[in-house]
Formats: C-alpha cells, structure tokens, sequence
C-alpha cells in the first residue's frame, strides 16, 4: 500500500460531489485513501476490485468504499457515467448514542481492517427504500452552484445514504458496537491521517506518533514518507492549514479561535503557516469568500 495513498482536499470543502463520463477502456490502478467514497452507476457497467475481490457494478448499483480499502477501476462498457461523493466522515459531526448511528474515520477504518466482510456493492434491490439517485444528483448540484447552506443540504444528503447503507449491513450481521470510536492504544500507518484530522487541536508530537505505531522515531519517519509523500511534521501542518481555510469560509471566528481549534501555538505561528502554504494572510483569503 506504501505508494498508492491518494490524498484529496476534501478540508477545504468537506466534500467532493462529481459525476464521472468516462469512455471505454479508461481505468484507474489500485490506490487507497483515508476518506469514504460512495459511488452510484448511472449507465454502463464499470468493474472494479476492492480488496481481493471482482466486481462488475452496472446501472442502479451502488459501491461503497471504505477508508483505506484497495480499489481500484476500469470503464467495461460504452458511454458509461457514474456520481460519486468522497467525505470525510467526521464532517457529518454525529454524535447520537443508544440505538442511533455514530461513526468516525477511526471507527470506519477500524471496521475496515477487521475480519468483518461487509458488503461494498449494492445491487439495487438493497438500496430500494432511498431514492439515492436523487440525494447524490442533489448533493452534485449543491456542490457546483455552492448556494446559502449548501454544505448543509450536501451532508444531510449523505446522512440519509450512509444510513440506508449501515441499516443493510446492520441486516447482514454487522453490530452497532463496531460504528463506536475505538480508544486507539496503537496505530497503523494507514490509520494516521484519520486519527491527525480527529486529534488537530492537540499536541500532535511525531515522536508520540512513532510510539503509537510502535516504531522508532527514524524507522517511522521513513515509512510515513515513502507513504505520504512528505515528513509526518509537514504533513500536520498542511492539514492544520487547510483546516484554517475550511474555518475561515464556513465560520465567522476569530483568528485566536481558529488557531486554538486547529492545533497552532498561537494565531501569529498560523499566519505565519498560513501564508506559506497559500501566499496570502488568512485576513486576505476570508476577505475574498
């Protein structure tokens, strides 16, 4: 898996609504991410792998890929078109209990990499009770015209699939425990952008990273480069940065606040990151939204 982490920018707007109209023959090799990717074909027919296994996914079906899985894609058909959203599940902010849903990127990737074989292609007949061609058009169109409250009806849309999703694989043996946010003693190497996005306001030390993943500071710095295409300590900045930037569209805070909230020493060391990274002061960058 060490070079084939796609990394995407879904911090700087949560999500990523597309529709994909690919000719015959066109593929993508196997590559992993740590966000969800949730993919509905309109027509065609499109195989894919996923993990060890081969699948054709035809009009009406629906892929769902967890973080960190295998996968990868090849166009089988003329004229073939599906929708797809990625997202960040710790963006949907659940935080229900008892017999509601709750889920993270950890929790997610946990039941990833456990021995529990849950489905990821939906024939239509599992998908029946929500029209999700309609929610996933929807959160296409909120994600290009980016109206008032967009994000909002964007993941409203992906609540109501993504629990249509767990309601099936609740009925096909999986139990609500595994959605719960596991108390992470130790890490893989794959797990640590999820668990980066969900520690950001702390004290992110590599040296304490290293330990979670049980080795040493330059055996660790190593793996996560050749993983990440960059050091662990950069890598936490630029997602801090492009926390900044996320904060600074969707909120009205202050910058003391959002310093606090993504993790930054104080607000002059963010500018300071913040400017690096996107050649101009977080002021200027809000001031143009």
């Amino acid at each position: 898996m060490a070079d084939k982490f796609e990394y995407s920018d879904v911090l700087d707007h949560k999500y990523e609504c597309f529709t994909g109209n690919y000719p015959y023959g066109y593929e993508i090799g196997l590559h992993w991410h740590y966000f969800m990717e949730i993919l509905l074909m309109i027509k065609g027919e499109m195989e894919m792998q996923i993990g060890n296994s081969v699948i054709t996914a035809k009009a009406g079906e629906v892929i769902v890929l967890l973080p960190s899985v295998m996968h990868s894609l090849k166009i089988v058909s003329e004229n073939a078109e599906y929708y797809g959203i990625k997202f960040k599940p710790g963006n949907l902010h659940e935080q229900q209990t008892g017999r509601e849903m709750k889920w993270t990127e950890l929790s997610l990737f946990k039941m990833a990499v456990s021995d529990k074989n849950v489905r990821a292609h939906f024939p239509v007949s599992k998908v029946k009770k929500t029209d999700i061609r309609y929610m996933m058009s929807l959160a296409i169109s909120e994600m290009q015209t980016q109206d008032s409250g967009y994000i909002s009806v964007i993941t409203s849309a992906v609540h109501i699939i993504l629990t249509d999703i767990i309601r099936v694989w609740q009925k096909e043996g999986l139990a609500l425990e595994s959605l719960e946010t596991p108390v992470m003693e130790t890490l893989s190497l794959e797990a640590l952008p999820a668990y980066i996005d969900e520690n950001l306001s702390e004290d992110l030390r590599v040296e304490d990273l290293a330990k979670m993943c049980n080795l040493s500071y330059s055996g660790f710095s190593k793996k996560f480069i050749k993983m990440f295409g960059r050091p662990c300590k950069n890598y936490i900045e630029l997602i801090r940065v492009r926390k900044v930037a996320q904060l600074l569209k969707d909120t009205k805070d202050d910058l003391s606040t959002i310093s606090q909230e993504t993790g930054f020493s104080d607000a002059s060391h963010m500018i300071r990151c913040f400017k690096k990274e996107y050649g101009e002061t977080p002021k200027k960058y809000r001031d143009k939204r």
